[in-house]
């Protein structure tokens, strides 16, 4: 019996040119082959319930194509496909105006409305499925002045044996052998249960579920990273800006609740590493409102050899509310064989675990949840294994001691993420953090490392001003809720007016004004001593009084500090002035931004770090 991995995948065969029966207010899309579809799910082993459609589709930003209704401008598409359990929509292009939604709709319910502010990071929307074969997308609000959205998907669900209908989701789809997360077997374990997420992934392929655990590193700084399963992943082709991961999807109690919980959800992944040996893989959450503080990083213990004492997990199945396992009283050996999985993938022996189950048992959407051993450290995640109910269960869980530095690129190994500090922990207990985040980046002079200057951010309520170290580097917190900020630099005020200043500059000048020879941009930049956008006779007069020592720069700074990127060509006037960034997402961790130096009077390029 082949173990079987755990992502709910739904998965598009290229037979979905999705033939297009139009009609005024209906289009129905040609159903696929579904016999098809199933013999092939029979062959691969794959958990998918559902086949995408093509679409092409993107309402004018004219009025005709629009209806005025009850003060707002209204615009809807009903789609249909034969025998479909269940439809979802994909748009691309998201550009709705302020006050302007999508709602999708049908006799059993809706999904939305949706705003801009649903659109994922490459503006893209997944409306999640409806039950039924018709559905009706709507738009709703002003009329817009560009094109708003243009619809490129539908996902159609043809496995209903294998697909949770949302509507009548009674909170007991995972099968009787589960235990609800807060029945008295997680007591003692709130921490890590606020970390577990349910992970909504999508694929170019289609749409499943998977579990992962939100991880500390040595900064402790509150960074999102989740660890879960490399199969999720594995074969498809992930559409990262739409993954969501949802905290919070749990019951209050043990028992199963009568309506459904509201989970705090956040849009968008990237991804960091991952290794198929031993099936992990690290996102990063890249939702600008993720909140550090509402949730629990964990900890982690990469020793090597087998784990004893009680084994415990949280997770998902079937994207159900969260559940608890717990191993026997063996805790977790390392099984030394090599595991051939049903999709074909050959793991090597020593890289996972093997658990029995106690309490609870797995299945479709646990994939990649965390296993904690009685210190409440992650030693591994669940790869797969052969899940009964009623019966034993058997977990083979991959080794966080391999997923550690078994990797030789930044890629495939978890070190370079989790130990930023470098500073090489066996183990780090899990913590409740703040969100943190950071600037970094470099100044040079003439591609050398400019050491002792300083760079400034400032915003609206404040400032941080940061100095490069010995090899030109700059690195520090900057506020997490701001978004946008005036940067600035400043070098050697004191230093030597005439450094790298001479006759031969006058002369590069005189060249340049009389049209013999063409200083660079940057040349220009520098030699523009009185800042009036270009450089003149002005210029040489003013450059010679300082070589001779009876003036100064006039206010123009020693050396100006100029980030990479900015335009200098025509020159800017007054260059010293503060420039102004924006962050399209203040999510990022970290926002770099270089600069290299030039030193006011210097057109040749022959000044020296002070």
């Amino acid at each position: 019996m082949y173990p079987k991995n755990i992502t709910t995948i739904l998965i598009v065969l290229g037979l979905m040119s999705g033939a297009l029966h139009a009609q005024q207010s209906l289009l129905q899309l040609a159903e696929p082959d579904i016999v098809s579809l199933v013999k092939e799910d029979d062959r691969s082993g794959t958990t998918r319930f559902s086949a995408p459609l093509s679409l092409d589709i993107a309402p004018a930003a004219e009025p005709d194509t629009y209806s005025f209704e009850n003060g707002e401008w209204t615009w809807s598409q009903t789609f249909s496909v034969p025998n479909a359990t269940g439809l979802a929509l994909f748009a691309d292009h998201l550009n709705l105006p302020e006050g302007g939604h999508l709602t999708l709709e049908n006799e059993h319910g809706s999904q939305g409305p949706f705003t801009q502010a649903d659109a994922s990071r490459k503006a893209r929307l997944f409306t999640d499925f409806l039950p039924g074969d018709k559905v009706t997308l709507t738009y709703r609000g002003p009329l817009p002045e560009t094109t708003p959205f243009h619809l490129w998907r539908m996902d159609h669900v043809y496995r209903p044996d294998r697909w949770k209908n949302p509507f009548d989701k009674d909170f007991g789809d995972a099968n009787s052998c589960h235990v609800n997360a807060n029945c008295a077997e997680g007591d003692g374990w709130d921490d890590e249960k606020s970390g577990t997420g349910r992970i909504n992934l999508v694929v170019a392929e289609g749409v499943g579920f998977c579990s992962g655990n939100l991880i500390n590193n040595t900064a402790q700084d509150g960074r999102p990273y989740l660890l879960t399963g490399f199969h999720c992943m594995d074969g498809f082709t992930p559409l990262y800006d739409l993954w969501s991961v949802d905290f919070g999807y749990t019951s209050q109690d043990c028992n199963n609740p009568t309506e459904e919980p509201v989970p705090t959800k956040y849009i968008g992944v990237e991804f960091r590493a991952g290794l198929q040996a031993t099936d992990f893989m690290l996102l990063e959450i890249m939702d600008e409102d993720f909140t550090a503080a509402d949730h629990y990083f964990a900890g982690w213990d990469r020793s090597a050899g087998g784990v004893s004492g009680l084994i415990t997990h949280f997770h998902h199945p079937f994207g159900d509310i969260q559940k608890i396992g717990v191993s026997d009283a063996q805790g977790m050996p390392i099984l030394n064989n090599q595991i051939t999985w049903n999709s074909g993938v050959v793991t090597p022996p020593r890289h996972h675990f093997t658990m029995d189950y106690a309490t609870g048992t797995f299945e479709v959407g646990s994939s990649g949840s965390c296993y904690f051993d009685e210190d409440h450290r992650i030693r591994g995640t669940l790869n797969g294994g052969n899940s009964n109910c009623p019966g034993n269960s058997e977990a083979f869980v991959g080794r966080f001691h391999l997923s550690w530095d078994t990797g030789t690129a930044d890629s495939t190994r978890l070190q370079s993420w989790l130990d930023p500090l470098g500073t090489n922990p066996m183990t780090l207990d899990g913590e409740n953090l703040l969100t943190k985040r950071f600037v970094k980046g470099t100044v040079s002079l003439a591609g050398a490392p400019a050491a002792g200057v300083d760079i400034t951010y400032q915003w609206a309520t404040g400032s941080v001003t940061y100095t490069t170290d010995a090899d030109g580097r700059y690195y520090g917190e900057r506020p997490a809720e701001e978004a946008t900020f005036a940067i600035s630099g400043v070098y050697a005020e004191d230093g030597s007016l005439t450094n790298g200043v001479d006759v031969g500059d006058l002369i590069s000048i005189r060249r340049d004004i009389l049209g013999l020879d063409t200083l660079s941009p940057a040349e220009r930049l520098a030699s523009d001593s009185n800042n009036s956008g270009t450089t003149r006779v002005s210029d040489i007069t003013h450059i010679t009084r300082v070589i001779l020592e009876v003036d100064d720069w006039r206010g123009r700074p020693n050396w100006l500090v100029m980030p990479f990127g900015f335009p200098i060509d025509p020159t800017p006037v007054n260059p010293e002035t503060p420039i102004g960034i924006s962050l399209n997402n203040r999510a990022v961790q970290e926002v770099e931004v270089n600069f290299y130096l030039l030193k006011t009077g210097d057109a040749n390029g022959s000044a020296g770090n002070e």
